[in-house]
């Protein structure tokens, strides 16, 4: 009899417990900033009152009993029923445990809004249930929305710079032509036409730039080819025997497109003018291969006839070969003389900036 009360006593007390959890159960589930609702046989059976809230109803009773596609819009953002596809991701929070996306659902006031989902299916009382997590992503979208906005009006300011700076870069080169043609001194005209071809190298650089739909890179092999074939056709004329080899896998940015771009169009403008005589067949070769640490390696040269091996880069004083020196310095690289071949040939590494 003693053993009864015994056992008549644990069970209240037991009762008295559960009571008590399913009591702080509610009151955490009532009380959550989060909209939580249990699903049963694919329809909500119960929710609190931040779905409520959220969804715009005057109490729980005007929503529950419903399938989710009601609440939500025919059709979700990828073109599907919303009724076949709040079937499958049920089905996958079943068959998996849980499943994590996002959804439109609809206001009590017909105004659909995104929401991040969490299902995650346990077993209670023999039923198999899902616990359901709403997250409004309102804020969240319009705050992707507006940063977007922001990037599309930077990427057109900037390509508005590029566009400028092209375009004043053009009207000093037109400048310089127009200064070439009006000397007699073949010296000085000599002078201008290189500052212009220098100036016309960073012109195309920038062009690139605002035609690119990447602004912060260009397509180095690209920019080499309209390069060089423009220095060709300025030298040696429309009709010429000279063929070009580039091999350039890298893109580069303006930091380091401009001045190395400088130093190729010193460096061939040399070849066609002093190695590549006459309308001898002439072959011209750039091959940019990166190595580790950042650095890449340019070999770079031609099968002209070449100037002597007492001439260097360091012990010139010609404008050139100053030019080459300097703008090999600002990207941390080094340059030597390839004595081995045939021609004039230079090996450079440097550092993409």
């Amino acid at each position: 009899m003693r053993e009864l009360k015994k056992q008549i006593t644990e069970l209240k007390k037991f009762k008295t417990v559960a009571k008590d959890n399913e009591s702080k159960y509610r009151s955490l589930f009532e009380m959550s900033d989060d909209a939580i609702l249990v699903i049963e046989d694919h329809t909500f059976v119960e929710c609190n009152k931040a779905v409520v809230k959220m969804l715009g109803y005057k109490n729980k009773e005007e929503l529950l009993n419903t399938h989710p596609s009601e609440l939500s819009p025919e059709k979700q953002p990828d073109g599907r029923y919303s009724y076949e596809k709040a079937q499958e991701m049920m089905a996958l929070a079943i068959q998996n445990g849980s499943h994590h996306f996002e959804w439109i659902h609809t206001r009590a006031n017909g105004e659909n809004f995104p929401v991040e989902v969490w299902l995650s299916s346990f077993k209670f009382k023999g039923k198999t249930l899902i616990n359901t997590i709403w997250r409004d992503l309102t804020e969240k979208k319009k705050a992707e929305q507006t940063i977007l906005k922001n990037i599309e009006e930077k990427e057109t300011l900037l390509k508005e710079i590029h566009h400028r700076v092209k375009n004043n870069l053009q009207i000093i080169s037109s400048l310089l032509n127009l200064q070439a043609n009006s000397v007699n001194d073949a010296f000085v005209t000599n002078i201008l036409n290189q500052s212009k071809a220098r100036i016309e190298s960073m012109c195309k650089v920038h062009e690139m730039l605002y035609k690119s739909e990447n602004f912060s890179k260009i397509n180095y092999h690209q920019y080499l080819l309209e390069l060089v074939s423009k220095l060709i056709h300025n030298v040696k004329g429309e009709k010429n025997n000279v063929t070009i080899d580039i091999k350039v896998t890298e893109n580069f940015n303006i930091n380091t497109a401009i001045p190395l771009g400088l130093i190729i169009n010193e460096i061939i403008t040399n070849t066609l003018k002093y190695g590549i005589t006459g309308n001898s067949n002439g072959k011209i070769y750039i091959h940019i291969n990166k190595v580790p640490n950042n650095q890449y390696t340019m070999l770079i040269g031609d099968n002209g006839k070449g100037f002597p091996k007492t001439i260097s880069i360091s012990n010139s004083n010609t404008l050139g070969f100053q030019l080459i020196a300097s703008l090999t310095e600002q990207l941390n690289g080094n340059i030597k003389r390839n004595l081995n071949k045939n021609g004039t040939h230079y090996i450079i590494t440097f550092e993409a900036i």
